[in-house]
C-alpha cells in the first residue's frame, strides 16, 4: 500500500496579504478515485493551523472536503505544511499554506468555522480589497484621507480613511488605478491588478518641498546634448518633409453644416447658468481637435489615466452637432479619432481607453497636425479649439509655434489651450504666456476632481455665447 489513488483538489494555498476582516480559511476538496473504500486517518499539522471535515469516509468517486484554517493572531509571513494521511497509502498528501498577515485584528479567531460558513465559491469575482494612507517619513496613518478607485477610466468609488488610516471595500477582480490625497500633501498613486492574494495596498503620502532650483537656471535652454522632454516647432507653411503621421484609425469627417442656433434666450452670465445645462441656445456647436502626449513620463503617478478620466468626462456631455478629432504623439503621430460627433460616444471612448504610452516625443508634429485637423472642420459658426494635455513642456529654444497659435486664432479665431497634468511651477508660468496668444486656457489637472470637471469648464466656457473676448 505505498501508491494512493485519494487525489487532492489543491496542493498549495496561498492567502495573499491578511489583514483584519479578510478570510483565513481555506476548503480542500479529496477525491477517492480508487473502487475500494477508503478512509481519513489523521492530519499532521503545526500548531498555527487548524481544521474540520465533512467526513471520514470516502466511498469510490466520492470526495470530502478539509477546511484548513491559519492563525492570524501572528504578525508576519507564514510557511506552513499538513500532511493529510488516508486508508490508501502510506505516504501522506501535503498541502502548503503561505501568505502575510500585514495586521492582527482586534479579536482574531483561532477556531476553524464550521461548514455553514461557506467561503466564496470559486467563481466569484469579488474580494475585499485593504487600502492604507500612511505619511512617507513618519509611517503613521493619515485619517480623513480622500481614495478614488477608479477601473477602465470610470471612478468606481470615493472614500475617506478611517482613524487607523484604512478602507474596506468590496470590489470585483481586475486592474486598477487607485490614488489618495489630502490637504497639505501631494496626491499618490498605485496602479496594478487586485485579487484574492493582492488584497492589500499601502499608499504613502509625502509633504510637499520647495522647489531649489532658481528660475533663471530653470528658463535657461537646454543644453544641445539634453533631448528636451517635448519638442514644438511650428510652421504654419509645412516643410518640404512632411511629418510621418501614422493614421490608426481613420473615419469619414463629415461635412460641415452651417447649424442654425438659437438666440441667447436670456442674458445671464456663464456663471449664473446650472453646471448641467449645455444647450444650443446658450453654447455654440463644438469643433475640438485634442493633442495628448503619450510619451513614457505620462506612464508615471497615475498621469495617463488622469487623461483618460478627463477625455471620458467631457464626451458625456458631448451633443451629437458637436464634432471631436483626436490625434496622440509619442515618436510619432497617429489619428485616434478623426471629427466623430458627440453621438458616438462609445466609439470615442474605446479608442481613448485604449491609448497607451511609448518613447519619447514629436509635440512639434503633432501641434501642426493638429490644426490641419481642425481646420478642415472648421466653421466660423462653431467653437473651434485645439487642445493639447501633456505633463510637459515646450521646447524654450524655438519661437515659431507662437506666431502659429497667434495666427490661427486672429485670423480664424481658433483657440488654443493647454491640460497640464502634474505640471511644475515653471511649466505652469510657461504655458499662462503661450495660451494668452491663442485666447485659450492653462488648465491644471492634478486629481481626479480635477479630471471630472476642468475640461468641461473650458468648453463652456469658449463656447459660452455670452462669452466676451
Amino acid at each position: 500500500m505505498v501508491n494512493g489513488q485519494i487525489v487532492a483538489e489543491k496542493k498549495v494555498h496561498n492567502f495573499g496579504d491578511l489583514y483584519p476582516n479578510a478570510q483565513t480559511y481555506v476548503d480542500i476538496k479529496f477525491t477517492n478515485k480508487t473502487g475500494k473504500k477508503h478512509f481519513l486517518l489523521t492530519l499532521d499539522k503545526p500548531r498555527d493551523v487548524y481544521y474540520i471535515f465533512s467526513g471520514k469516509t470516502l466511498l469510490p468517486d466520492s470526495s470530502i472536503t478539509i477546511r484548513l484554517k491559519i492563525n492570524d493572531g501572528k504578525k508576519g509571513k507564514f510557511n506552513h505544511d499538513v500532511d493529510v494521511y488516508f486508508s490508501d497509502s502510506d505516504d501522506p498528501i501535503t498541502v502548503r499554506l503561505t501568505g502575510n498577515v500585514k495586521e492582527v485584528a482586534g479579536n482574531p479567531l483561532t477556531s476553524c468555522p464550521d461548514f455553514n460558513n461557506n467561503p466564496p465559491a470559486s467563481n466569484r469575482t469579488e474580494f475585499a480589497i485593504t487600502i492604507k494612507v500612511i505619511d512617507s517619513l513618519t509611517r503613521e496613518p493619515i485619517r480623513r484621507s480622500k481614495v478614488y478607485i477608479v477601473r477602465n477610466n470610470s471612478l468606481i468609488g470615493e472614500y475617506y480613511t478611517n482613524k487607523d488610516g484604512i478602507i474596506h471595500r468590496e470590489i470585483p477582480l481586475g486592474y486598477y488605478l487607485l490614488a489618495a490625497e489630502k490637504e497639505t500633501y501631494k496626491t499618490n498613486y498605485n496602479e496594478g491588478y487586485l485579487n484574492f492574494q493582492r488584497n492589500y495596498v499601502e499608499i504613502e503620502l509625502q509633504r510637499p518641498v520647495v522647489e531649489e532650483e532658481p528660475p533663471e537656471i530653470i528658463a535657461e535652454v537646454p543644453d544641445e546634448t539634453e533631448e528636451p522632454e517635448i519638442i514644438i516647432d511650428l510652421n504654419e507653411d509645412p516643410p518640404e518633409e512632411e511629418p510621418v503621421v501614422e493614421v490608426v484609425v481613420v473615419d469619414t469627417i463629415p461635412e460641415v453644416e452651417i447649424v442654425e442656433e438659437p438666440e441667447v434666450i436670456d442674458n445671464r452670465t456663464l456663471a449664473e447658468l446650472p453646471d448641467s445645462l449645455f444647450d444650443k441656445a446658450h453654447f455654440k456647436t463644438n469643433n475640438i481637435t485634442f493633442i495628448l502626449d503619450v510619451s513614457s513620463s505620462m506612464n508615471s503617478s497615475g498621469k495617463l489615466e488622469l487623461l483618460k478620466e478627463s477625455m471620458t468626462e467631457l464626451v458625456t456631455i458631448l451633443r451629437a452637432e458637436d464634432l471631436i478629432s483626436v490625434i496622440k504623439y509619442s515618436s510619432n503621430v497617429s489619428v485616434v479619432v478623426n471629427g466623430l460627433g458627440g453621438d458616438e460616444k462609445e466609439k470615442i471612448n474605446e479608442r481613448v481607453a485604449a491609448l497607451r504610452t511609448s518613447s519619447s516625443t514629436a509635440g512639434g508634429d503633432a501641434i501642426q497636425v493638429a490644426y490641419r485637423m481642425n481646420r478642415k472642420i472648421y466653421s466660423p459658426e462653431r467653437n473651434n479649439i485645439v487642445i493639447m494635455i501633456t505633463d510637459g513642456a515646450f521646447n524654450r529654444g524655438s519661437k515659431t509655434y507662437l506666431e502659429t497659435i497667434e495666427k490661427n486664432y486672429n485670423e480664424r479665431g481658433i483657440i488654443f489651450s493647454v491640460v497640464g497634468i502634474k505640471t511644475s511651477e515653471y511649466v505652469t508660468t510657461h504655458m499662462d504666456n503661450i495660451v494668452s496668444k491663442g485666447g485659450g486656457s492653462f488648465i491644471q489637472v492634478r486629481t481626479h476632481e480635477d479630471a471630472k470637471t476642468k475640461i468641461i469648464q473650458e468648453i463652456k466656457r469658449t463656447s459660452f455665447k455670452g462669452r466676451r473676448g
